[in-house]
């Protein structure tokens, strides 16, 4: 028995192993990515060749604006004119200083705010405004405290002063009688909330 040969096994190759399946899974993934990609930057391509330039806008809403008004765009563009070369004959007007006090009981808080307040009317029409301004001078200190007080802390604090300053364009026009105010413009405005 100790001479017997042995049979050799045969050997068999075993067949070259697949790649595993998440390197698949990754290469899909990739491809998807890409695939999207490619989609969105396509369509940004053909919306900014599509999209009209400033230029393009500025004309349709100038075309727009003097459809609205039932004027041709060359009668408003001479209108435009005619009121940049009144803005030329302003002159300035003195409203008043004025130190208001507003107490807020819910907030138990006290608003201090002090201001002077100019206006701007037509060169020709200052003699007029100033004798509207003397005659109803109450009404007019009437209403520019009443916007004030009304005014929120928010109002107060806009870099600008837009919505008080058109508030009190308005109120003051109404008090004179006739819209004579182009502007209202405010000098060394301070306000302190305790």
């Amino acid at each position: 028995m100790a001479d017997e040969p042995v049979e050799e096994q045969p050997v068999t190759e075993t067949p070259m192993e697949a790649p595993p399946r998440k390197n698949r899974g990754l290469f899909r993934l990739i491809k998807a990515v890409a695939f999207v990609s490619v989609i969105v930057v396509v369509q940004i391509v053909v919306a900014s060749m599509l999209a009209p330039s400033a230029q393009d806008t500025a004309k349709l809403a100038k075309d727009i604006a003097a459809a609205a008004s039932g004027q041709s765009a060359d009668t408003q563009d001479e209108h435009g004119k005619e009121a940049k070369r009144q803005e030329k004959n302003l002159k300035e007007v003195d409203l008043g200083t004025y130190n208001i006090t507003r107490y807020n009981p819910t907030t138990n808080t006290t608003l201090a705010i002090d201001f002077e307040l100019f206006g701007t009317v037509q060169e020709e029409d200052a003699a007029q405004f100033q004798h509207h301004f003397e005659s109803s001078n109450a009404r007019i200190k009437e209403q520019i405290t009443l916007t004030m007080h009304s005014a929120e802390s928010a109002d107060l604090t806009d870099a600008g002063l837009g919505l008080l300053k058109r508030q009190l364009l308005e109120k003051t026009n109404r008090a004179l009688g006739e819209p004579m105010l182009k502007e209202v413009l405010f000098s060394k405005f301070n306000f302190v909330e305790r």
